[in-house]
């Protein structure tokens, strides 16, 4: 067994968020020197799971092995509607476990990716479903910074309890850029509920959903006031302001 080859592939896997348990059952695989090698890993968060079958296959001329790909699949409880997509091993783009899982369940993830120059950018990542490659795998629409897409600007126009810290707000926005689907506190009809949100880049706004999966509408708890959100982002740009003054070692 080539042990530097070994320990690369598990930081590889370690980078990309797989957990150690499926390192494990690599090198065990390894060890039999098979050709190709498939392994199997599930992972289950709420009602969602997302089965991953990865890929190596062995050098032919040397002991090393590659990773090349793994399958996320999005299991419903029927296989007619199940989805799943192939994410392919590539410096500098490679998705991780957890991007995928919120990818293959419909979510949109921001990541940084790197263009054919070397050059890196920021984008926003979301399967269509509705349409495929020429290899039967599904599109992956990039909404890049150009396309207009302020997710801070976005949750703003929302009764969001969790935005007035400045911690709770950097927590949240974090979460919605992996990809999470994150449960907030929001007024929907005059009472305090608990709801969940999505970043949704393509249409430049946030979904809404309830405890048990049901869209709402965003016209039910949507600011409607709108000097209301405008004064919410010109408090929190002075926070920002104050912040960045104090790093320079300016006085406020």
């Amino acid at each position: 067994m080539n042990e530097n080859n070994l320990a690369y592939l598990k930081k590889t896997l370690d980078r990309m968020d797989f957990p150690a348990e499926v390192g494990d059952k690599l090198a065990k695989e390894i060890e039999k020197q098979e050709p190709e090698i498939k392994l199997n890993h599930e992972v289950n968060r709420g009602n969602e799971t997302v089965n991953y079958d990865l890929n190596f296959r062995k050098s032919e001329t040397t002991d090393m092995y590659f990773f090349n790909s793994y399958n996320a699949t999005l299991k419903t409880g029927n296989e007619a509607h199940d989805k799943t997509q192939e994410f392919r091993i590539r410096n500098g783009n490679n998705i991780g476990a957890d991007e995928a899982f919120n990818l293959i369940a419909g979510r949109a993830v921001q990541k940084s990716m790197v263009n054919g120059d070397g050059d890196t950018y920021q984008a926003w990542l979301k399967v269509d479903f509705s349409q495929k490659d020429n290899y039967g795998n599904h599109n992956v629409d990039q909404f890049h910074d150009r396309y207009g897409y302020d997710l801070e600007k976005a949750v703003n126009k929302f009764p969001i309890a969790e935005l007035a810290k400045p911690e709770g707000k950097a927590e949240l926005l974090a979460s919605l850029k992996a990809g999470n689907s994150t449960a907030v506190t929001m007024t929907k009809d005059s009472q305090e509920a608990i709801l969940f949100i999505e970043a949704n880049p393509r249409l430049r706004t946030i979904n809404i959903k309830d405890e048990k999966g049901v869209s709402v509408k965003r016209d039910q708890v949507e600011i409607k006031d709108k000097s209301q959100s405008q004064k919410i982002d010109e408090n929190q740009g002075q926070q920002n302001n104050q912040s960045g003054r104090k790093k320079q070692g300016l006085s406020v």
